[in-house]
């Protein structure tokens, strides 16, 4: 499975929202507030594409998100090999 920078980025700013917890849940209107007006389309685009590889789990009645085991274990991998973002 192969992320891409945005979905690295999201993955890490889940993990800088939540603390690394598997029971918090981050709204959508909260994650897309740290990014360009432009970009929040494509943000939209990343949230629904983890919630696809069952790296997030969203909240039946409401617009939130949340960290599965997977996708916490897969920010954790991010964090600790230094993720790299951009190529230079």
């Amino acid at each position: 499975m192969r992320l891409t920078e945005l979905d690295k980025t999201i993955l890490l700013a889940f993990l800088v929202f939540t603390k690394g917890s598997l029971d918090t849940y981050v709204k959508s209107e909260e994650l897309e507030s740290k990014f360009s007006i432009r970009k929040r389309k494509l943000v939209r685009i990343s949230l629904k594409r983890l919630t696809e590889r069952k790296l997030l789990i969203r909240h039946e009645k409401e617009d939130k998100y949340k960290f599965s085991k997977e996708g916490l274990e897969n920010a954790s991998l991010l964090l600790r090999e230094g993720a790299k973002l951009w190529k230079f």
